[in-house]
């Protein structure tokens, strides 16, 4: 976890860091800290340009997901990950 701390204070650039995050908030789960988990994600992602709401509904998740699904389909126009998402219980 050191180690990892002190990398993410010497690399330049969010790309050089996005692995340490990854391993770091895997060690925070494994740990079973998952609020440090969250806040390293939440962090991340914050850097990265996105927000993160404090709470979501069913409703609220099911349009999130046909968002995400529609711009991967603008992106890479194929649709394989709507249909391994196509889940009943979303609807």
């Amino acid at each position: 976890e050191i180690i990892l701390q002190r990398i993410l204070k010497e690399a330049r650039c969010i790309k050089d860091k996005l692995p340490s995050y990854l391993l770091l908030s895997q060690i925070f789960q494994a740990q079973g800290k998952v609020a440090d988990a969250y806040g390293t994600c939440s962090s991340i992602l914050t850097q990265l340009g996105e927000t993160i709401p404090d709470s979501v509904d069913p409703e609220v998740v099911k349009a999130m997901i046909s968002e995400t699904l529609r711009k991967y389909d603008e992106v890479y126009c194929d649709d394989w990950l709507g249909k391994k998402m196509e889940d009943y219980t979303l609807r």
